[in-house]
This record gives C-alpha cells, structure tokens and sequence, in this order.
C-alpha cells in the first residue's frame, strides 16, 4: 500500500463519531465565518460574473440567489463568491485558505443526499486533515514556486472530503484522489484578480466532480501522488518535498494544531500584521495623515512578493497592497470593507501616503510563512517611531469567539436584520443537529436587498 493508499484509507476508514468533540467545534467556527464572508461577497464583480455562468436546474442551492443547479457547479459558485472578498479563514501550514474550497463542495453534496450537519462537518474535519497533510508534503517549496496552495492542494482537500461525505470505499477515494492530482491547479501570479476567487471556486468544483466520477467507476492510477511523473515531482520538483510527512496523517488533529486564522479585516493575511501595527502607532503617538513624511515597511521576504504593491487602481489589487492597507491604518485609525471601493482608492491622502511608502525584507523575519512585520514612521518634525510584531493581533482561533458575532452580523447585515442573523449564527453553531437542507434554504434567500427572515 502506497502513501496515497493509504491517504484514501484515512478518508474511507476513519470511523464515524470518532473525531473529538472539541475538533468538531472548530469546524462550526470555520462554517460560520465561511457563510458570513459568502453573504458579504454577494455583490462583488467576480461574485455576478460566476453565478452568471451557472446553469438553472438541479438539487444544491446556490447561496444568496434562490435557485439550485448541480452539485460541482453549485461549488464552484459558492466557493468563488465566499473567496470573493479574501476575508475568510487561512492556515499557516497550508500557507492559504483551508475551509474555502472544502465547505461549498460538501454542502452542496450533503444537500443533495439529504445528509445531517453532522456528517458535513465529519467530511469538513477529513477534507482539512488530508489537505494538511499534503501541504507538510509540499511546503514551502511549493508555496515558493508560485502554486496558488488553496487552489491546488485545496483540491485534495475537497475531494477527500467529498469522498468521505459520498460514503466512498478505499479503492473509490483514492481515485478520487488520484484525479485531483491530475486537475489542481492554480498559480499566485493571479493574486489581486478576479482569477484568485475564481481558482479557488475551481478547486471546489474539481473536488465533488472528482468524487462523483469515483463513486461512479472512474479508474485513475494510484502513483498519482509519488510515482515518477506524479503530483510531488511535476508540481514540486525531485527533492522539493517530504513524502514522509503523509505518514503523520491521523496522529491527532492538524485543526488541534496550526488550526484556523480568522480575518478582522477584509483583505490578504499578509497584511494584517502591518494594519496592527500601523493602527498601533497611530494611537500610541496620536499621529495623523498629514504629519507623516515616510513608512517603511518590513515583511517575511516569503510573503512580501504578493503584498508589494506601490500601485493601486482598484478594489481587488488594493486587498493585496500592505502600502494600501497601512496608508488607511494610518489615515482612518480602522481598515474596514469600505475601504476596498473605487472611491476610497482614489482619494488623495491614501495615494499620498502610498507615494511615501517604502516595502523591505525585514531582517531575521525569514521564518516559514510568518507574518510579523516592522514599521517605521518619519515624521514631519523629524520624529521617528518604530513598532516591530511577530505576527499579526487576535487571528488565532482561541481569539476568534471575541468578534465572530460582531464579524457575522456585519457581513450579513445588507440581508438579515440583527435578530435573523443571530438565528442564523445559533443554527450554525449548532449545524450538527441541523439538516443542511433546510439551513441551505435560508441562505438561498436574499435575491434582491430585502432583508430575510429566520426563525431558530
């Protein structure tokens, strides 16, 4: 039995109701913050673009428009427009987005089989641990080579996790497997695009349509992951990965471990170590835009690439620019989803403070993917204030609970009113005992701006 055997023996075999009570929790997090930041991206250009695409008629629901089509596309819309405003959860192992590509694919599947909520977040935990497990395999080499992770190893995670919900046997979900070996793809030169969303929405499609085809009879080899031209040597290179760290797959619980790093702001992860940083500063020193001659920023020469971005034109691109994210740190005191408008990108005090904006390596911060930064500010006067973090301020899933509510209803607000988004959240936060037809149902709602009711 090969590693990638015994990856689809995980998958297939784990037994039901084994996953500890405390791993299912985290995965209610992870679906509450996936179904605010879908609500919230909605309205967004690449959000109508997809749903456009989507043909009428099937069983999976597509959230926020009121019809259903079939379950792969249904993924791929959802997972796109929950990608849409780059505010939902990451992980630092994967190094991208974990519950993005998984939660649309399983949702939509576990509506179609009428499943409980149970068996989606059993599906959810199985997705994220295989997906985990690979990226230890591939990272950072593979994060260095320029694959988008949540795209390309977030479709293993949701072809896992869609063979698991299907109830696949070994041998079927490890062709599952094997076919998404042969479809990820997705590469980071498209970061600060509509591109970024839509690979990622493609991941989740390519994982119930990988798991389908296995339910069905598809044959595919079983050296897709190690063999000589397989997953590990053509994405990454001979010697460029750790095939031995698939053998850590089912010792504990990864989601136990690095687990979830959840958004309070609504751009690139990369960038949020800068805006407390930048925010801190501003209140410690009482500093306005106006009184600040330059900023100078340092970040992990691993994350810099993406963020360095001295020029901005519009929303997309602004998500991925820390001289944006700062420049509104300093100038507002707050970095909010208002900000990542056409309007607020061209005001003159922003573009000012861009201009005076300087992005470095910072020295000795060359650790994994960390996302500690430095920032130097000059003053007009001649003052220099300076604040150095080693990573970014109340990401980490213990933190989470403190603001996931206000997070919530803030991104649901244009569709609930307070007490139907409360309800909502309770239904979330209790999904194993929900049928996940019903709650899709309410999140079908909300065709046009009318607030929607719902009832606990």
């Amino acid at each position: 039995m090969n590693r990638l055997e015994r990856v689809a023996q995980y998958v297939a075999a784990t037994p039901a109701g084994s996953i500890p009570a405390e791993v299912t929790e985290r995965a209610k997090l992870a679906l509450l913050d996936y179904v605010g930041v879908t609500i919230a991206g909605l309205d967004e250009p690449v959000s109508r673009l997809i749903v456009r695409q989507i043909g009428r008629g099937g069983e999976a629901t597509v959230i926020g428009h009121g019809f259903r089509s079939a379950p792969a596309e249904v993924a791929l819309a959802n997972a796109t427009i929950g990608h849409a405003l780059d505010y939902d959860d990451s992980n630092m192992v994967l190094g991208g987005h974990p519950s993005v590509p998984v939660l649309p694919a399983i949702l939509a599947l576990g509506q179609v089989g009428r499943r409980d909520g149970a068996a989606v977040l059993d599906a959810y935990v199985i997705g994220f641990e295989v997906m985990m497990a690979i990226s230890k395999a591939v990272n950072f080499a593979h994060y260095e080579k320029g694959w988008h992770p949540t795209a390309t190893i977030g479709t293993f995670g949701a072809a896992a996790a869609c063979a698991r919900i299907l109830g696949l046997d070994a041998r079927q979900a490890m062709v599952a497997l094997s076919l998404a070996a042969s479809m990820a793809s997705g590469v980071k030169a498209n970061f600060g695009t509509m591109a970024k969303p839509l690979q990622v929405g493609e991941a989740a499609r390519r994982g119930v349509f990988c798991a389908l085809l296995a339910a069905e009879g598809a044959t595919a080899s079983a050296d897709a992951l190690e063999g000589r031209q397989g997953f590990l040597n053509v994405y990454n290179g001979p010697g460029q990965y750790r095939a031995e760290a698939l053998d850590e797959l089912g010792n504990g619980f990864e989601l136990m471990r690095s687990a979830l790093k959840f958004k309070k702001y609504g751009c690139c992860g990369s960038t949020h170590a800068p805006i407390d940083a930048a925010l801190s500063l501003r209140a410690e020193h009482g500093l306005t835009a106006s009184e600040i001659a330059s900023v100078r920023i340092g970040l992990n020469a691993r994350r810099r690439p993406h963020v360095d971005r001295p020029v901005v034109a519009e929303s997309l691109a602004a998500k991925f620019s820390v001289q944006f994210t700062v420049a509104a740190a300093l100038a507002d005191g707050a970095v909010g989803l208002r900000h990542f408008s056409d309007d607020a990108i061209a005001r003159a005090d922003l573009q000012s403070m861009i201009a005076r904006t300087e992005v470095v390596d910072l020295p000795g911060g060359d650790s994994g993917l960390a996302q500690g930064c430095e920032i130097a500010v000059t003053t007009t006067r001649g003052e220099q204030f300076s604040v150095r973090l080693a990573d970014a301020l109340g990401r980490d899933t213990a933190d989470y609970p403190s603001y996931m509510h206000r997070k919530f209803a803030d991104c649901v607000a244009d569709r609930f009113d307070a007490p139907a988004a409360a309800a909502l959240a309770q239904r979330l936060l209790s999904f194993e005992r929900c049928d996940v037809n019903d709650v899709m149902e309410v999140l079908a709602a909300g065709q046009s701006n009318e607030k929607a009711e719902v009832t606990p």
